[in-house]
């Protein structure tokens, strides 16, 4: 059954309430508040708490205070085949808008609805994905923050390379559930072959297979990694990082959090600043904006981020000249 046919399911005590107010209507003057506009946030886990904060502040800035609107969080715990059940119990409680960050989201929701307005937070590729017609013009459920992370990619192998230059064979770890794998491939492929290296595809979706395939990299001999963008490689970071550490693999990510459990380096986009981005988005469906009508935004600046720490137990001296333009470092 679609959410779109589902009835949120209602409490026999709730619907007495409802049911006594009307036939007294003389005796209980109106003292219903409107019911508060829910929006709907599936996450990998309660680490990403800190995003719907973000939307808050982003929502606070627009003029919608927390008290008018009701964030409604799912969490998926890391599991990929829950994504759409959860997606699914959201949806089934009306929300307003669902704001989403990864496109195995965005491809679970699309399957359940057509007419919910879908608001990316931190999504690649939605063109290619088929979850838009373009950027300027969404034309369906689906608009917000797109964050093009396949362009990103050829910037973080560079800075990779220049930090190890002496690597030859280097891993690109992709979750291959996700409808962005084969961009983030093809990206990640032409730009090591440009710098004249070995890409060597590695593949996870779970812990489990996590480990397989830093495990897998040992035996292929690779001396550095790349881990995408991806909400199943955010979850499992704390993992991610200690197995680069263990088998001493120089690592370097698209996402920033990945840094902060232990990661190498990062270059991209914030997700935190895009989840405050999206609140414009939410702010304009709610006062009746359409998503198909509102332009997909990019963000406008990705920030290198470095794990010093990190560096100094991998052996590594930072080259100056990519210290000089490091944003932020994690000691």
């Amino acid at each position: 059954m679609q959410p779109d046919q589902i009835r949120p399911r209602i409490r026999r005590r709730a619907f007495g309430v409802v049911l006594s107010a009307s036939l007294l209507p003389a005796l209980e003057p109106a003292r219903a508040q409107p019911a508060k506009s829910r929006i709907a946030i599936p996450l990998g886990g309660e680490q990403f708490l800190y995003l719907v904060d973000a939307l808050k502040q982003g929502m606070r800035e627009q003029g919608v205070p927390d008290g008018s609107v009701e964030y409604d969080v799912g969490f998926t715990q890391g599991e990929v085949q829950r994504e759409e059940r959860v997606v699914a119990d959201l949806l089934a409680r009306r929300p307003a808008a669902i704001v989403i960050a990864g496109p195995p989201f965005v491809r679970a929701a699309l399957k359940l609805t057509r007419t919910v307005p879908i608001l990316m937070a931190n999504v690649s590729n939605p063109v290619g994905n088929g979850f838009i017609d373009s950027l300027a013009r969404p034309g369906g459920n689906v608009t917000g923050v797109a964050t093009l992370y396949e362009t990103v990619l050829p910037k973080v192998a560079e800075v990779l390379v220049e930090i190890v230059p002496s690597a030859s064979r280097i891993a690109v770890l992709l979750n291959e559930n996700s409808p962005s794998t084969g961009s983030f491939w093809q990206a990640a492929e032409a730009a090591l072959r440009t710098l004249g290296k070995t890409p060597v595809r590695m593949k996870a979706s779970s812990e489990a297979q996590v480990g397989q395939a830093f495990e897998e990299m040992r035996e292929a001999r690779v001396q550095t990694a790349i881990v995408v963008a991806d909400v199943t490689f955010v979850s499992l970071r704390d993992r991610i990082a200690a197995m680069a550490k263990a088998l001493q693999i120089p690592t370097a990510y698209a996402m920033r959090e990945h840094v902060l459990a232990g990661g190498l380096v990062s270059y991209g986009p914030s997700l935190s600043g895009n989840f405050h981005a999206a609140a414009r988005y939410v702010a304009q469906i709610l006062k009746g904006a359409r998503p198909a009508e509102l332009p997909v935004e990019q963000p406008t600046r990705s920030e290198l981020v470095l794990n010093r720490g990190a560096a100094r137990s991998l052996g590594l001296t930072i080259p100056s000249s990519v210290m000089l333009r490091v944003d932020e470092v994690i000691e």
